[in-house]
Formats: C-alpha cells, structure tokens, sequence
C-alpha cells in the first residue's frame, strides 16, 4: 500500500503514460480530493465544467454542456499521449461503455477507480458541503448503489484494463488536552458548523478555539472522536441508528456542545444488514471503549420514514 493525500492506494498504481484514469464514485467519495495529488497530466473534472459554463458547479442544467466539453476535452488529451484522471461519478455502466470506447479508439489503456466509502460517511460529507454542491440523498442513494454494484469483477468485463479501489488512510488527529471555557461554546459551535460546510476561514479560526484538534471537524475514527470531543469539554450525548433503505441502517456517534443547545458532529460507524444488527455492534463499539450506556428504556424510537434509534451515551471520566 502506498499513502496519497490522505488516501490509501491498494494496489499501487503502475501506469502506462496516455492511461485514462476514470472515477467510479457517488458523490461525496473523495474524487475531488484523490484529483488533487493524482501523479497525472491533466484533470478533467465535471463540476469544474458546469462552474466555467454556467458559474455555479452545482447547476445541473448545465451538466448536457458541460458532458459536451468534457468529451471534447477527452478527445484532444487522449490523441496527444496524455495520461487523463476523471473526475465524475461515472457509476452508470453506459457511461463507463462510452468512455471505454473513446479509449480504445484512441489505443489508450483505461484504468477504474473505484471510490466506496460506506454510505453513511458519503452521506455526511454530502451535508457538510455547500447549499449549491450537495446531491440530493435520495440521489446520493442511488448512486452508492450503483457503485456498489460495479465490482471489479463487473468493471474489468465492461473493458477496463486495471481496477483499484481508493480508501481513505487513517485520521492522524491528536488528542487535544485543551478544555474549552463554557463561555465560548457558542462561537466555537458557529466556527465549527461553518467549517463544515467547506468555509475556508473558519477552517483557519478552528485554532483560535482548539489548538490542537482541528482534526475534529473530520475525524472518522469514531472511538478518537468520542476522546477528542470529551477533551474538550464537549459532550457524545446519543448513538444513532437510522434506517436508510430497505436492507440497510447506518449507525453513527452524534456529539453536541455540552449544554445540548447545538449538534457539533456526526461520526459514521458502519452501514448493516438489519436493525438488530447496527444496535448490537454499535453498542458493542460504545462498551468495549468504555462508553456507558443510557439503560434500555431510555433509549427514543423515532419515526422518521423507517425509524430512528437514540441511544444515550456518556463520555468517560477524562483527567
């Protein structure tokens, strides 16, 4: 395995030069991110297009011209020789037969990358971005599942010449031993929901309040976040187990400021098969790591178009 901007490649990547590289992702995956480091010629990506097109990279009604151009574009890289990443979902199997094709005119390897995180992470990604930028879940839904379905299996029967699946790499966020003062939860609150939805000075504010645990804000190992949170005088106050679609409920670790006025944050702890499933292993999570449990029947059963599970927990004594 190597390590690239904050992803794990597994295989590492050998390629050869004029390789298109395509995306198979839904949004919120890490595409964008992945782009950033690619060790390629050229990006092309299609939020960027509807942006140059339309001014907004969230417009979709802009999105037939910008496919127009971005197949253009393409054309031009792969007849010069350039090795090409794509940065769209492309998790419709007749899209991926045209791109394959557009490859093969031109003699050019064409390479997948498969984008997965679980659909709960996808799904709070989504919600920290932008008004303008966030699909609508219901989308984000579908497009997971797609996804899911286009296994390497499936992806190198369609064509492709090589599949590798990108996973996120390991927060490297350090406890914080800084306890923040009662009196400046709110600004810290407002600083940190600003933060995540993608405000790049509120990024920079974040030290201002938390020296040392910015890593907060995006932090996916849940059992660190449940640490980095207490430490700083913030409090986990429920599991939530949430159904999101026929065969699958997501659980996930909710942290608010301690008087309970605000929500901080959502960490993801795993998509499974049934509900009894995502309660027993959540709870399970939350116990081995020391987390104790609101009694059974304190625990709120919601109906919020499937069910919604809240289960009380509290943070470990920190000194």
């Amino acid at each position: 395995m190597t390590a690239a901007a904050g992803f794990l490649v597994a295989p590492p990547l050998d390629l050869v030069p004029g390789t298109l590289l395509v995306a198979v992702g839904p949004g919120a995956s890490g595409k964008s991110t992945y782009a950033d480091t690619a060790a390629v010629d050229v990006v092309v990506c299609l939020d960027s297009l509807r942006r140059e097109i339309g001014g907004d990279a969230g417009d979709q009604s802009v999105t037939p011209a910008a496919v127009e151009r971005q197949n253009a574009l393409l054309e031009q890289y792969l007849s010069a020789g350039a090795t090409v990443f794509l940065d769209s979902t492309n998790v419709e199997a007749h899209v991926r037969a045209q791109l394959v094709e557009r490859a093969r005119r031109r003699g050019r390897p064409v390479v997948a990358l498969r984008f997965l995180p679980d659909l709960g992470t996808c799904l709070a990604r989504n919600a920290q971005r932008p008004t303008n930028r966030q699909v609508p879940p219901d989308t984000l839904r579908w497009q997971h599942q797609l996804a899911r379905e286009a296994t390497p299996d499936v992806l190198l029967r369609e064509g492709f010449t090589a599949v590798h699946h990108i996973e996120p790499a390991p927060t490297g966020a350090t406890v914080s031993h800084d306890v923040l003062a009662p009196e400046r939860i709110a600004d810290a609150v407002a600083v940190l929901r600003k933060a995540q939805q993608g405000d790049q000075d509120a990024h920079r504010d974040l030290g201002d309040y938390f020296p040392e645990y910015e890593g907060l804000v995006m932090q996916t190992d849940h059992v660190r976040y449940l640490e980095l949170a207490a430490r700083a005088g913030l409090e986990a106050t429920h599991l939530l187990i949430m159904h999101i679609q026929s065969d699958t409920w997501g659980a996930s670790v909710d942290t608010y400021t301690s008087d309970l006025g605000a929500p901080l944050a959502s960490v993801n702890l795993g998509d499974y098969a049934s509900r009894t499933e995502a309660i027993r292993e959540t709870v399970r999570a939350a116990t081995d790591h020391g987390w104790a449990l609101a009694p059974e029947h304190k625990w709120a059963d919601f109906d919020c178009g499937g069910g919604e599970i809240h289960i009380p927990i509290h943070a470990r004594p920190t000194h």
